[in-house]
């Protein structure tokens, strides 16, 4: 059963592409705002998502789903996170503090924020410091070991030799945070870890089976020794350097050919090569002391829901540059003839529903994946952006990687290229278009501009882009959603993505 499935037999229908772009969306960047009218569906989907998610991998969606509806009268994080109590000098955490709580301690699955109606009060008086802290995400290195193009390599995928094992359990433990990288460690934590005891118990049980007798004890300590002992002959040897009489640690220095190790134990290395580092949110303060600290977990996915009408705030570029912004505001009679499941290939049969933590961010190393798959689009994008400048409406560096990480992984699920000037529509609309607002000549001129370099000249006035047929260009829904939007700039002289 798919997604689109799943939300029909919860009596909802969204179709294959909103489903997929709100998936990718949360994979690139685990911030997503849906707007549009009330009843369109905007917490729905988000709920059905969390829900899907967790049936497909087992959870209760009551633990890992946190519904925290925003209130008018929020001015500051503690209203998100709670507050400090200085009368009784304790701190009185909000519900979705423990969520956050839980979510860290459970890193191997995911956990999903719904913040409702977020901009019922100014978003940056509650979320300012959340969102820097996302921001201040960066890849880091805890080694400097070369294993680049390893994916290149026919290697074996587990671990055959008792070395193998060994570095495999050592670097198990680091990943879980029970070793660092720098800690010396005696032989018995690897020994007794459970990969070793399993690779041995399946060792064991082959000659048993053959006939043959099985090591007692002391033989296999002495075994298990020998492979951090005996010289470049050795593995163990050579990834491992000695501290003191069975105590060893991790050798700096690349002593070791990349096809020597398996696909199990680079793929850890990687992890560790290539890991995600986070300022710290402060939590509270107490008296006299340090400020409570921690970071946002990496497994905690957050949806935001907004209306734009007389009770809500209009959101800043600030909020809107650091979020994809989804409209849902596909209300329509169809609606009556299509409660149906999709027939033929949907991208949401690639949906990938087996996910925990946030493993990649959007780096300059994305725009150049996607410059060498397809540089048309790079082209187009730096093209646009170009002639935005002079009207300080341009994009930044951090939106364009992330437009094309996002391109990148929408190609990648379904394995199909074809998709990408698909994925690259969606995002000018989510992370393009919500920065051309406002009441002055410069949002005319960005819009026009836009519209003439996506048509490669062909629209190239006012009365163009008002009269024209935009379904007959590549880039529709972004074409659709600029000429909605001058239309309205005409009319009323200002404009704001939500408006129409």
């Amino acid at each position: 059963m798919n997604i689109q499935e799943y939300c029909l037999n919860k009596n909802f229908y969204f179709d294959d592409e909103t489903l997929y772009n709100f998936h990718c969306c949360l994979q690139t960047k685990p911030f997503t705002i849906l707007y549009g009218p009330s009843g369109t569906g905007k917490s729905k989907i988000a709920e059905l998502y969390a829900a899907f998610i967790c049936d497909k991998n087992g959870l209760d969606l009551n633990e890992h789903l946190c519904f925290v509806p925003v209130r008018p009268n929020w001015t500051s994080p503690s209203d998100l996170m709670g507050f400090y109590d200085y009368l009784n000098n304790r701190f009185v955490p909000s519900d979705f503090y423990n969520f956050m709580v839980k979510a860290e301690a459970d890193q191997n699955n995911p956990y999903f924020l719904i913040l409702d109606e977020m901009n019922l009060s100014v978003v940056e008086h509650y979320f300012s410091d959340f969102l820097a802290c996302i921001e201040s995400r960066r890849l880091s290195s805890l080694i400097d070991h070369d294993i680049s193009d390893w994916e290149s390599l026919h290697l074996n995928k587990e671990n055959t030799s008792l070395s193998q094992v060994q570095i495999s359990a050592f670097l198990e433990l680091v990943l879980d945070g029970t070793l660092s990288l720098s800690d010396s460690f005696g032989l018995e934590i690897i020994r007794d870890h459970h990969i070793t005891t399993k690779w041995r118990e399946d060792r064991d049980s082959k000659k048993k089976l053959a006939g043959e007798n099985v090591q007692p004890e002391q033989n296999w300590k002495a075994q298990f020794r020998s492979e951090f002992n005996q010289g470049d002959n050795r593995l163990a040897h050579r990834f491992f350097e000695p501290v003191s009489s069975g105590v060893y640690k991790f050798k700096k220095e690349q002593e070791y050919r990349l096809n020597e190790l398996t696909e199990d134990i680079l793929k850890k290395l990687e992890k560790l090569k290539s890991f995600i580092s986070q300022h710290e949110l402060e939590i509270y303060k107490k008296p006299n002391s340090a400020p409570q600290n921690m970071e946002i977990p990496l497994n905690l996915y957050i949806i935001g829901t907004i209306n734009m009408d007389e009770s809500t705030h209009a959101l800043s570029s600030k909020v809107l540059d650091r979020a994809n912004t989804i409209e849902m505001n596909n209300v329509s009679r169809d609606i009556l003839t299509t409660q149906a499941a999709q027939d033929g290939s949907l991208k949401v049969d690639h949906l990938n529903h087996d996910f925990s933590t946030i493993k990649a961010i959007p780096t300059i190393n994305s725009a150049k994946k996607l410059n060498q798959n397809k540089p048309e689009l790079i082209e187009l994008i730096y093209s646009i952006n170009d002639g935005l400048n002079p009207y300080r409406t341009n994009m930044g560096h951090r939106s364009i990687f992330e437009i094309t990480h996002y391109v990148n992984k929408y190609i990648a699920e379904c394995n199909d290229e074809s998709l990408a000037e698909e994925a690259l529509d969606l995002q000018f609309c989510q992370k393009l278009i919500p920065k051309l607002m406002g009441a002055d000549e410069r949002v005319e001129l960005s819009i026009l501009h836009t519209v003439s370099i996506i048509t490669t000249g062909e629209l190239n006035n006012p009365d163009h882009v008002l009269n024209a047929d935009m379904t007959q260009y590549k880039y529709p829904k972004t074409l659709n959603k600029l000429q909605r939007m001058y239309k309205y700039y005409t009319q009323n002289g200002f404009v704001n993505f939500a408006n129409v």
